[in-house]
């Protein structure tokens, strides 16, 4: 780990694409097996928090604890 800056993040997306409010994924691909992203939660992710840890427990799971 090492110490970072938050700052503002845009929220970007294609044409006929929804929204990307939240992006929630495991980094195994970028070569941090067991590092699980959470980006762009602001302040609808304290009401979203409960499905969140659930999300994220499922990619654990499903994932890193095999």
């Amino acid at each position: 780990m090492t110490p970072d800056f938050a700052g503002v993040r845009p929220k970007l997306q294609g044409p006929g694409e929804g929204f990307k409010d939240f992006i929630i994924k495991h980094e195994a691909d970028r070569g941090l097996f067991g590092f699980i992203n959470l980006i762009g939660i602001e302040s609808p992710g304290l009401t979203a928090a409960p499905a969140i840890g659930e999300f994220v427990s499922e990619i654990y799971e499903s994932e890193i604890k095999k």
